[in-house]
């Protein structure tokens, strides 16, 4: 069973990374099968990659007194992912519990009452986040994705997290879902440059509407999977802020689809993302969790997590 309070909801500064996948396709040279990270887990080498990988950012964030949010290898873990790549139900099931045991292995290594670390299960989702076709709808959305969130509970996963998701129907049943297995949820949504949704949603009628939908099930909304200077647009003033708790941009202002097909990693500047968290931590106190996605590494890590501290510590 999951967490009943998160470390970052009681003020604990938090960073987590997203987004792995770029990395070791363009960097590692792995072909993933429809973007599938959890596959990695049946190749050794694989295995060694992602443990260098995610060293780095819990190091990176350590260093600079933020806790980790172990996550992100089951991105595409689920039912329809699972079929296309030759999964059975029981070996889907069995390579989530893995993932949930790697990070497992992060969180005992570097847990401290200054540093603490979550370990938690994403959920993508079902369809692909960037070139939206039909997306379920909520009652759909929930049978779904509870095969995976019931997984994570049954392997000790702290909270489960929607990661890009563009739907709000489909985040109506996700946390329903969550909300039913007694799983605490955080939903990240994807926003197109300019700060809507794929649908056309603002965020703030985003937030409300799945707010309105499960009794406020989620502990709070992120935004990933997109550039600050894409997303920024979209932070409208007004109460709806205060349920923002994570921003995890991309290294790069770019369409996510062009950065899936141009055969090379996009990896932008480190200090100027750092400098653009920053500023964001500025504008929003109460915001704890500071991550990247697409194109970002233990680098990035540093940046943001230095930057953003010092403003804390300013204030």
């Amino acid at each position: 069973m999951g967490r009943a309070a998160l470390p970052q909801q009681a003020g604990h500064l938090m960073t987590t990374a997203g987004g792995f996948e770029t990395w070791m396709q363009y960097v590692d040279g792995f072909k993933l099968r429809h973007f599938c990270g959890f596959e990695l887990l049946n190749d050794p080498r694989g295995v060694t990659r992602l443990r260098d990988y995610h060293r780095k950012v819990v190091e990176a964030a350590v260093a600079n007194g933020f806790g980790v949010i172990n996550e992100g290898l089951h991105y595409r873990a689920s039912r329809d992912w699972g079929d296309l790549t030759g999964f059975s139900r029981e070996g889907l099931a069995e390579i989530n519990m893995r993932g949930i045991d790697l990070y497992r292995d992060f969180a005992r290594e570097y847990q401290s009452p200054q540093t603490p670390m979550l370990v938690g299960g994403v959920i993508g989702p079902r369809g692909d986040a960037y070139n939206v076709g039909r997306t379920p709808d909520a009652a759909e959305s929930e049978d779904y994705h509870s095969e995976q969130i019931l997984t994570f509970r049954k392997a000790g996963a702290d909270h489960v997290t929607a990661m890009t998701f563009s739907s709000v129907e489909e985040a109506i049943g996700l946390a329903r879902a969550a909300k039913a297995l007694d799983m605490p949820v955080v939903i990240s949504f994807f926003v197109a440059p300019g700060g809507k949704l794929k649908g056309g949603e603002t965020l703030d009628e985003a937030i409300s509407r799945v707010d309105a939908a499960t009794g406020t099930a989620p502990a709070y909304f992120m935004i990933n999977c997109t550039h600050p200077t894409e997303f920024t647009p979209g932070l409208t003033p007004g109460p709806w802020n205060s349920r923002l708790g994570g921003f995890m941009p991309n290294a790069v202002a770019m369409e996510t689809l062009d950065l899936c097909k141009l055969g090379h990693l996009e990896d932008g500047d480190p200090q100027e993302l750092g400098g653009q968290m920053a500023e964001l931590a500025q504008r929003f106190p109460h915001v704890n969790v500071w991550g990247g996605c697409c194109g970002t590494d233990g680098r990035h890590i540093g940046q943001i997590t230095r930057q953003v501290g010092e403003v804390r510590k300013g204030r």
